[in-house]
C-alpha cells in the first residue's frame, strides 16, 4: 500500500497519529488468514515554494525503513491552500511502485492551475487501468476538498473518508506495552547479518547491516510512542520479512540452508566454529527467537482483548485515520480475493 500524505503545517495531528498506528494497520493486514506479505510506500507532499514538493519512498518490505521515514516527517509549510496534489498523486501512482491500494490523505484541494502537471482524475484513471485502487481520506471538513476527494475516490474505485482534522487516531495504552517493547528489542538483538563475502569488504558489509538494524531499534526505543513499540514487536513476530539481510530469517523462510552458506559470508563468530558447533549455535539462536515470538504472540492476544474492551466503553464509534484505512483494506482485500 502507498500513502500519499500532505505534510503541511495543518496536518500535524494526522502525522503524529500515523506514527502511532502504522504498525497496527500493517498487523491487521498480516493477521488475515491469507497472511499476505506487506510492502509500504510513502509520498510526502507540500507545494511549490515550500521545502519540497514531494518526497518519495518507493514500496519496500523494509518496514523499519518506512517507520524511520515516517518519524522524520514534520508538519511544516503551507499556510494557504491549495497544495500540489497533482504531482503528489502522480508520484504515488508512477514513482512509488505498483500498489493495489493507494491512500491520498490531506485537507486541501489540488492546485488545478498547475497546467504542466497531470490532472488528478486522469492520474486516477491511469491507476485503475493498471489495477490499482485509489482511496481518499479528507482531514477536516473543507467543502472544496471533500468534493475533489470524493470524485477521485469514485474514479479510483476506492472509498472516501472524512475524519477529524487532527486525524482522530485513538491510541489505547495497555499494561502489556512495556513488556512487548522489551521483547521486540530482544528479538532485534538476535539479528544475524550475513553475506558480502570474505575480507574487509565482507566484514564491512555485515557490520553495516548490523548497524542499520541497531539504528532502527534505537529510533523505536527513543522516539516511538509506547503503543507503536508494542505494535512493532507484534509485527516482528508475525512478519516473515521482518529483517532484511538476516541469516536466521533466511533459514526460517527456507530461502537458504546453513550448509549452503559459504563460511566467508557468515559473521566472524560463526566462521570460527566447526560445522557441527556452528549448526548447534544457529539452532540455539533459532530456538531463542521462537521463544521470544511465542511470548509476544501470547501477550498480544491479551493486549488485543484489553484494547477491545476499552473501545467498547467509548462512544461515538471510530472514524479516525487508522479505522478508515482498516475499513478500506478489509473490503478491498476481500474484493481481490485476499481474506
Amino acid at each position: 500500500m502507498v500513502f500519499v500524505i500532505d505534510t503541511t503545517g495543518s496536518m500535524g495531528g494526522l502525522i503524529e497519529g500515523a506514527k502511532q498506528r502504522v504498525w497496527g494497520i500493517i498487523n491487521e493486514v498480516m493477521r488475515t488468514p491469507a497472511h499476505p506479505s506487506v510492502r509500504v510506500g510513502l509520498v510526502a507532499y507540500r507545494d511549490h515554494g515550500d521545502q519540497y514538493v514531494t518526497q518519495v519512498l518507493p514500496l519496500t518490505n523494509d518496514l523499519d525503513r518506512v517507520y524511520t521515514t515516517l518519524m522524520d516527517y514534520r508538519a511544516e509549510g503551507g499556510g494557504d491552500t491549495p497544495e500540489d496534489v497533482r504531482q503528489a498523486l502522480a508520484d504515488g501512482v508512477h514513482k512509488a511502485g505498483w500498489s493495489r491500494p493507494i491512500f491520498l490523505v490531506g485537507d486541501a484541494p489540488p492546485h488545478d492551475d498547475y497546467m504542466n502537471e497531470p490532472d488528478t482524475l486522469d492520474t486516477t484513471a491511469q491507476a485503475v487501468k493498471a489495477g490499482m485502487i485509489v482511496n481518499t481520506i479528507e482531514c477536516g471538513d473543507a467543502a472544496d476538498t471533500g468534493q475533489v476527494w470524493q470524485r477521485i475516490a469514485r474514479r479510483g474505485e476506492g472509498q472516501f473518508f472524512r475524519i477529524a482534522q487532527d486525524g482522530g487516531v485513538q491510541s489505547i495504552a495497555t499494561p502489556y506495552d512495556a513488556r512487548l517493547s522489551e521483547l521486540g528489542n530482544h528479538l532485534g538483538s538476535t539479528f544475524t547479518a550475513y553475506g558480502g563475502g570474505a575480507g574487509t569488504v565482507g566484514m564491512s558489509y555485515r557490520a553495516e547491516a548490523a548497524k542499520r538494524q541497531a539504528a532502527a531499534e534505537t529510533v523505536v526505543v527513543t522516539a516511538a510512542p509506547a503503543a507503536a513499540q508494542a505494535d512493532r514487536a507484534v509485527n516482528k513476530a508475525l512478519n516473515k520479512d521482518a529483517y532484511v539481510g538476516d541469516l536466521l530469517q533466511s533459514i526460517e523462510n527456507g530461502s537458504v540452508k546453513l550448509d549452503d552458506v559459504k563460511s566467508e559470508d557468515l559473521p566472524d563468530d560463526l566462521q570460527r566454529l566447526s560445522a557441527a558447533d556452528r549448526k548447534k549455535e544457529v539452532e540455539r539462536r533459532l530456538a531463542e527467537r521462537q521463544k521470544i515470538r511465542d511470548e509476544i504472540v501470547s501477550l498480544s492476544k491479551q493486549r488485543d482483548e484489553f484494547i477491545n474492551a476499552e473501545r467498547r466503553k467509548q462512544t461515538g464509534g471510530q472514524n479516525g485515520f487508522d479505522s478508515a484505512v482498516a475499513s478500506a483494506l478489509k473490503e478491498q482485500l476481500s474484493r481481490k480475493g485476499i481474506k
